[in-house]
Formats: structure tokens, C-alpha cells, sequence
């Protein structure tokens, strides 16, 4: 049998297609493997991976090939084609995303190749044509699959796991999270998942207060048939639950110099002799804060300022924190009321100084604005002492809102870690011990019951900023245990006995990474909750660097290998160093949310690391920026310290986060087995910076979440905080997704829930002010009911 001629086919000149076209695609071909060439080589000498090196040197040997059209072209092409593949098996298994950017380029690329081949080799022209078929068809399968959620647990579906007694048709939704226990949980069954499908807006509600950026994050109370909620400028608005309508609004005109505008809730108050008030008598009660360090009592019927309490309605915050600047101290969430007394904390701004405001907890008394009490770093004073003194500096602030059980009369608050958030030498013996930790005080004076630390000598900013949630969690042996759950930035899931706070789960200290900077030190171990699931994977490597495209991902591979970083915990150096959560979580100030019924526990997270630089004092420059911005610093002063902290976001060159998608995920787990129930990537990337010209792209990438979701008696599961502009109802036992609608911002505030007295529909309410990562920005209050 005569043999095939290997080079091309020598056709009649008029038969002969131009060799233009490979031309081109061979310059291109080569250009691309040269990049990825030089670029590998820098890769492996960092230690990195040998694959870009060798591929990129092959891709540019098949380029000019190509460009002088010699079938050898097509045989370096398919060993860098087979190398890839066996190279992104063993690199990311059959994970979708980490695929899209390894093979996605080749799939393209071999299509193209196969309609080359074609053309110089006519005898393979079918074969040729059928290989660019399929690719072609693999490329189009692959785009049609980034619209699928990828990574999913999926739930079978479960029948309740105890009888549920309905509430008094009177329940409210009165606090924050919905009680006082943070549970996200609200005990009506109207809206079902039969009838989810059928909602609709009932009505929408703009307030006016349209910003530069999107800090609406309020989540509104429900009392009667008024809803009541705050906006980022601390405006408080009351409407009518069934219309929409505005019953009353009052500004008080808040100087937000230097601060974030943030409000994320408002507290309600009855005073004794409520049957017998009268309209404007301020017996009901609406408890705000603002950020320029006020607190205020307005009455709940008119929105007029209730005159007996503090100095004509208001109570200074400010009032014995000691020297202060403009952003160094603010409240940013919601009060909590309990016995009489309203609980507030404050956000001390990261990073400052070594003198700062400190973290105290304070008691007012919620008639008279009086303070009843204060914890100042485990110290604990009572009125009428406690009136006239100074709070101790620097300690570890509580900016979160706090939780209440009343059978216990403990009042459970969660703590930043201190200043300086990331050298931790000249910290006090109180911050050491109270720092990122989970305390109970008792109600009525303040002093600590017990506390219980999540990160040692915290220098990774991880804050506990969510609401301890109270649970009654179910034991093997059929008992219950009143329990607590606290999740924090570092990603971990405590759950402690609340009358104790030794965990209920088991927990670990493991060896963490050492090496401190002169003048600090460092624990030896930290804190694992190993008796509940690890939701955020640990691995954070240059095998988990991502990208859009193979360029982008090899320049997050580079950036990997020049971080400092040896695992979780890793201290910040003089080096960029890797926090991994970052300082925005793991999971943030949202929470959690708990269905008893199904004995279920609702979390979402951010999967996104911060790069942390330590700055030596000498090389500190005017490049400090002296006021907080909401875009952050990068470099932040720390006088009083050997160094500033320079931070920023681990991002692509296209400005997308180096790690692989998802970004994060909202997790479901059984607290009686303690196991994951199902698990979703939370989001797409609709109105996302990788948006081309404003067209919507909704990959099913997983986005960072911020808020909790809310589950009902009925089995239902919301969720708005997903970065995108939509809110979300799952099947609260499997995780399916039943219904969404879209919202004219993306919202980055906790939905609530409720059934009004007058008509006894059952509303679902989201506020909706846009997202950090969407040029949207809205002032929109919007309820959905069955229509």
C-alpha cells in the first residue's frame, strides 16, 4: 500500500486555498505561546508549575508552523492539546469552573486548528470538519453549562423533624432577626411551596435617599400593622404593611463625616401602661442610632421625638470614649431592647491608632435614656458611677447586635479583634481575652457570665459580627440543649451551650502557622469547630488560582507564588501576605438562620482572600489617606505602631478575584446529625465588572454574600444577598429552587417576613439598594405576596 504523503497536499494553483488565514492564526498561535512561554519560566522560577513553560514553547513551535503551513503544525498542537488535559484532571478533577479557563482557550483554539488541517490536508477534510464539529460543540455545551450551578449538594427532601405548635395569630416580627434570638425564622405557613410560584409585588416604596454607593442594609421590624426601618443616612421611615404607604418619616440629620453611611435596623420599645397610652404619649417606641454617635427615641404612632427621654430625645454616644476623631466610632446595627434596657455597641474604625475608642457595651434605660450600665473590657459598672467615667482605649469593639435570652437573662455579644487589627504588640491583657469572642452578661448589670474565644490574638481582622443565634439543639439521646450558634469571618461554626458557653460541638486546637513580627506574638494553636462541617474549604494554592482566561490565571498563579502564605493563620509579615477568609469573611454581620422545625441551619459565606502588607514606620509616606473612604484605604496610618498595614483585594488583572469560583455558597445543615443538608453557589454574575457594554451575563459563578436568608414553618428559604439583582426562594429540605424574582438594585439587607393583622396576608419584604459590585444603586422597599 503506497504511503500518505506528512506535508501538505500540492493541489492546482486554482484549487489551492490562500494561506492568509494561517498566516494570521499561526502569528497569533505563536504570540500566545511566547506570552504564556516567558511568563511559565517566571512561574517556575517561583517554585510554580512547569506547565505553562512547556506549553507555551509548544504553542509557539505549532504557531510558526502553522504560519509556514507545514502539517507538523497539528502534531505540537494536539501534544500540548493531550498534555493540557491530562494536566487539568489532575490539577481540578472534573470541577466546571477551574476547567473554563484550561481548557475552554484549547477547545476554541482545536476547532480552529481542525478547519487548518482541513484545508492543507484534503483526504482528511472530513475527519478534519467532524474534530471541529465537536469542538465547536463543546465550546457552545461549555457556555450553555456556566448558566448551571456548579459545586450544588442537593438535599432529597425531608419531613419536618418534630410537630411544630403554631404561634398566636399576633406574632410580630419585633427585633432584628426576628426575635431576640436571631433565628431569621418566621412561623407562618401562607405563602407555601405550592403557591411560591404565584408571588407578586404587592407594593413598592422608594424613600429619596439615593447615594454614591450602595449602603442600604436595613431590614425592617414589624409592629401592628407598620413597618418600620432606617436608611443608610439613619432617615426612619414608617409605613403602612398592606399598601406601602408612608405613615410618617423623620430625619435627624446626621454629620457622616469620615464615617460609612450605614444602618442596618431600628429597635422597638413598649413601656408598662401601654393599654392605657394615648396617641402621642411615646409609650411605644422606635430606638434608632446614627452614625455620627447618636441614639434617639422617637414615638412608634407619630415619629415625633419622645421628650423624656435623654436630652430632648437624644442620648450622645460619644459621651465618656475619650479624645475622638471624625469615623473613629459609630453604630452601624441594630439596637437590641431587653428588660427595659436598649444594648448598643459601635464600630471603631480599623487600623487607626494604638489610642482609639474603645468597645464598650452600654445599657440605657429605654424610658429615660439614663445609663443603667457598661461593660468596658470585662470590667463592669453600674449607675449611678458609671455616669462619669472614661471607658478604657482600644479594647475590642461589639459592632454587631446582640442576642437575648429572657428565661436566662443573658445578653450574648460578639467582639472585633482590637486595634491594631494586624499587629497585635502593645494590645491589653482585656483585648487578649475578650477579643473575637462570643460574651454573656447578665441583663441586669452587665457583668460577664461567661465568654468564649473563636481566634487567638487575632491578627487577621476576622471580627465576630454576626448575631449569636439561640437554638434548642438536638442530642443524640433525644435531649435538648439551649444552645448558641456563632459564625465569624474566619469561617467556622461554634455552637456553644448558652448557659455555660463550653461548646456542644466538638472543637480542636490545631498547631497554626508561626512567625511573628519583632515586638509581637502568636498563638501556637487555634480554635477548629470540628464537630460541624468545614463549609469554606481550606486549600488555597496555585492549583485554586483562576482566571477568565489562561493569561489572567497564570498571573494569579505568579501573584500566588510571590505571597507569603503556609496555611490559614499565616501572620501578616513585611511581605504580601494572604488572608485566607478575608477580613470581609468567611461569614459577616447577616448571620445565620434556623428552621426548628426541620432542625436546619442556614449559613452563606465569602470565599475571597485580602493581601495584607506590614509597611515599616520609615517608609510610611502622604500616601496615608487621613479620613475612612468606603473604597477603603490603601495604607492605613497605625500610629503608634512600627508599621502601617497596607490592604488590598486578591484580584486578577481583569479585576476578578485569583481564586476559583464559587465566591460563595449558601449552605443548609441538619443540626441533629450535624451534616451538610445541601449546599448552592449563591448567585450569578448578572451587572458583575466582567459585564461587556452593560449586557447581562448571569453566570452561575457563586457570588459573595453579606445577609442572612430567612426560612419559614412552611418549608420555604429566602435570599437577596447574593450580589445580584434578584431574591430567591429554595425548598428549605432540598435546596431547589423555586421561585426568583428580579429587583431594580441587587440588596444587600436580610428579607423579613410577617402576616398583617388587618388583611392577614403573609408578605415577604426585601430592601433593595444595590451591591458593591453592580453600578445600580437603588431606594427601594418592595413586598411580595400570593397573588
Amino acid at each position: 500500500m503506497a504511503s500518505r504523503p506528512i506535508g501538505p497536499i500540492v493541489e492546482p494553483e486554482s484549487l489551492r486555498p490562500s494561506g492568509i488565514l494561517e498566516k494570521i492564526f499561526g502569528t497569533l498561535l505563536a504570540a500566545t505561546g511566547m506570552v504564556l512561554g516567558l511568563g511559565g519560566g517566571w512561574l517556575v522560577l517561583l517554585g510554580g508549575s512547569i506547565y505553562y513553560l512547556m506549553a507555551g514553547a509548544m504553542l509557539a513551535i505549532a504557531g510558526i508552523l502553522l504560519f509556514r503551513r507545514s502539517a507538523m503544525s497539528f502534531v505540537f498542537f494536539a501534544l500540548v492539546y493531550a498534555g493540557t488535559v491530562a494536566w487539568s484532571l489532575y490539577e481540578a478533577g472534573w470541577n466546571f469552573w477551574p476547567m473554563v479557563p484550561r481548557l475552554g482557550p484549547f477547545l476554541v483554539m482545536t476547532a480552529i486548528m481542525a478547519s487548518f488541517w482541513a484545508r492543507l490536508n484534503p483526504r482528511r477534510r472530513s475527519a478534519a470538519r467532524a474534530l471541529a464539529i465537536v469542538h465547536a460543540a463543546c465550546c457552545l455545551a461549555g457556555v450553555v453549562a456556566m448558566f448551571v450551578p456548579h459545586g450544588a449538594i442537593r438535599g432529597v427532601g425531608s419531613r419536618p423533624a418534630a410537630p411544630w405548635n403554631a404561634p398566636a395569630s399576633n406574632w410580630e416580627w419585633r427585633n432584628y432577626g426576628g426575635t431576640t434570638g436571631a433565628t431569621h425564622f418566621v412561623p407562618f405557613g401562607q405563602i407555601r411551596p405550592d403557591n411560591v410560584g404565584r408571588l407578586k409585588v404587592a407594593w413598592s416604596f422608594r424613600t429619596g435617599e439615593i447615594n454614591d454607593s450602595p449602603d442600604m442594609e436595613a431590614t425592617p421590624i414589624q409592629i401592628g400593622n407598620s413597618l418600620y426601618f432606617c436608611t443608610s443616612h439613619n432617615r426612619i421611615f414608617s409605613l403602612d404593611a398592606d399598601t406601602g404607604r408612608k405613615n410618617w418619616s423623620f430625619d435627624p440629620r446626621v454629620d457622616a463625616k469620615g464615617t460609612w453611611n450605614r444602618c442596618r435596623g431600628v429597635a422597638y420599645f413598649e413601656a408598662p401602661g401601654l393599654a392605657r397610652s394615648s396617641p402621642g404619649s411615646c409609650m411605644r417606641r422606635i430606638i434608632a442610632t446614627t452614625v455620627d454617635a447618636r441614639m434617639f427615641a422617637l414615638d412608634a404612632d407619630t415619629g415625633l421625638l419622645c421628650p423624656d427621654f435623654g436630652k430632648a430625645g437624644f442620648v450622645d454616644l460619644n459621651a465618656g470614649l475619650g479624645p475622638m476623631k471624625p469615623g473613629w466610632y459609630y453604630p452601624t446595627s441594630a439596637p437590641l431592647v431587653a428588660r427595659g434596657r436598649i444594648i448598643v455597641g459601635g464600630w471603631v474604625s480599623d487600623n487607626q491608632s494604638v489610642d482609639e475608642p474603645g468597645g464598650v457595651v452600654r445599657a440605657f434605660d429605654a424610658r429615660t435614656g439614663a445609663l443603667s450600665w457598661a461593660w468596658d473590657a470585662g470590667v463592669t459598672r453600674e449607675a449611678p458611677s458609671v455616669s462619669a467615667a472614661d471607658f478604657a482605649r482600644s479594647t475590642p469593639n461589639f459592632w454587631g447586635t446582640a442576642t437575648y435570652d429572657d428565661k436566662l437573662g443573658y445578653i450574648f455579644v460578639p467582639t472585633g479583634n482590637g486595634t491594631s487589627d494586624h499587629w497585635g504588640g502593645k494590645r491589653s491583657k482585656a483585648t487578649e481575652r475578650y477579643s473575637t469572642s462570643v460574651i454573656a452578661l447578665n441583663v441586669e448589670n452587665g457583668r460577664t457570665v461567661w465568654n468564649y474565644q473563636t481566634v487567638h490574638h487575632d491578627l487577621w481582622d476576622w471580627d465576630l459580627s454576626a448575631p449569636p443565634t439561640l437554638v434548642d439543639m438536638p442530642e443524640k439521646d433525644g435531649s435538648i440543649i439551649p444552645a448558641l450558634i456563632q459564625v465569624g469571618k474566619a469561617g467556622q461554626i461554634f455552637v456553644l451551650d448558652r448557659r455555660s458557653g463550653r461548646p456542644v460541638t466538638k472543637v480542636v486546637e490545631r498547631p497554626v502557622p508561626q512567625g511573628a513580627m519583632p515586638g509581637d506574638h502568636l498563638s501556637p494553636t487555634q480554635p477548629y469547630s470540628v464537630g460541624m462541617p468545614q463549609v469554606i474549604p481550606e486549600d488555597f494554592s496555585e492549583k485554586t488560582m483562576w482566571g477568565i482566561t489562561f493569561f489572567d490565571q497564570l498571573a494569579c498563579r505568579i501573584a500566588y507564588r510571590k505571597l507569603h502564605y503556609q496555611g490559614q493563620y499565616t501572620p501578616p509579615s513585611l511581605q504580601d501576605t494572604a488572608i485566607t477568609p478575608g477580613y470581609l469573611g468567611g461569614m459577616n454581620w447577616g448571620g445565620v438562620a434556623v428552621d426548628p422545625i426541620r432542625n436546619l441551619l442556614l449559613v452563606n459565606d465569602i470565599r475571597v482572600a485580602t493581601i495584607v502588607r506590614l509597611v515599616p514606620r520609615a517608609e510610611v509616606s502622604d500616601r496615608i489617606q487621613a479620613n475612612f473612604s468606603h473604597a477603603g484605604y490603601e495604607l492605613h496610618a497605625n500610629v503608634g505602631t512600627p508599621y502601617a498595614v497596607e490592604l488590598k483585594s486578591f484580584n486578577s488583572p481583569l479585576g476578578l478575584p485569583c481564586e476559583q469560583p464559587p465566591w460563595g455558597k449558601v449552605t443548609a445543615i441538619n443540626l441533629a446529625s450535624r451534616r451538610i443538608a445541601w449546599q448552592l453557589p449563591a448567585g450569578t454574575a448578572s451587572e458583575q465588572t466582567a459585564n461587556l457594554m452593560g449586557v447581562e451575563i448571569p453566570f452561575r459563578l457563586g457570588m459573595p454574600t453579606i445577609s442572612s436568608g430567612v426560612m419559614t414553618a412552611s418549608g420555604l428559604t429566602f435570599y437577596a444577598g447574593a450580589n445580584d439583582p434578584y431574591v430567591r426562594a429554595w425548598d428549605s429540605a432540598s435546596g431547589d429552587e423555586l421561585w426568583s424574582a428580579r429587583l431594580p438594585a441587587g440588596s444587600q439587607a436580610t428579607p423579613m417576613s410577617f402576616v398583617s393583622p388587618r388583611s392577614g396576608r403573609q408578605y415577604l419584604v426585601v430592601v433593595a439598594g444595590g451591591t458593591p459590585y453592580s453600578a445600580r444603586i437603588g431606594d427601594y422597599v418592595i413586598a411580595y405576596t400570593v397573588s
